[in-house]
C-alpha cells in the first residue's frame, strides 16, 4: 500500500547499519492536523539512507511511502504488530511566497524606531 505524506522535517537521526549490511535512517516528519501536529517516523533504507542525511530540519517534503506491517510472537507477552513507513520517493518543496515573507518577518521583526512617521 502506498501513502503520500506532506510535512516538515523535524529531525534526522543517525543511520543504523546491521550485521547483514542492511542500512536505514529514520527521519521524523511533522504534519499539521488541525489544532495539533502529528509526528511520523519514516525510514530511508539502503542507498537512500545517505540521502536522508542531506535533509535539514524545517524543510518541507512530499514523501511517497510504502506502508509495511508485520507481526511478532512475543511468547508469554503475546502477539505484537509493527508498522513502518518506508520512503521510496521524495521531493523537497519550496516554501510559498507567503511562507517566505512570514519567515523573513519573524527573523527580522520591526523595531519601534523603524517606522517612517
Amino acid at each position: 500500500m502506498e501513502l503520500i505524506i506532506e510535512g516538515v522535517v523535524r529531525r534526522v537521526n543517525q543511520p543504523q547499519e546491521f550485521a547483514s549490511g542492511f542500512r536505514k535512517c529514520e527521519v521524523h516528519i511533522e504534519v499539521p492536523d488541525g489544532e495539533y501536529k502529528d509526528i511520523f517516523p519514516v525510514e530511508f533504507i539502503k542507498d537512500m539512507a545517505d540521502e536522508a542525511l542531506t535533509l535539514t530540519p524545517g524543510e518541507r517534503l512530499k514523501l511517497r511511502c510504502n506502508v509495511r506491517g508485520r507481526e511478532w510472537d512475543g511468547g508469554e507477552k503475546g502477539w505484537r504488530a509493527f508498522l513502518s513507513l518506508t520512503v521510496w520517493k521524495y521531493e523537497v518543496q519550496k516554501p510559498s511566497l507567503k511562507e517566505q515573507v512570514l519567515q523573513q518577518a519573524n527573523e527580522k521583526p520591526a523595531k519601534a524606531d523603524d517606522f517612517p512617521f
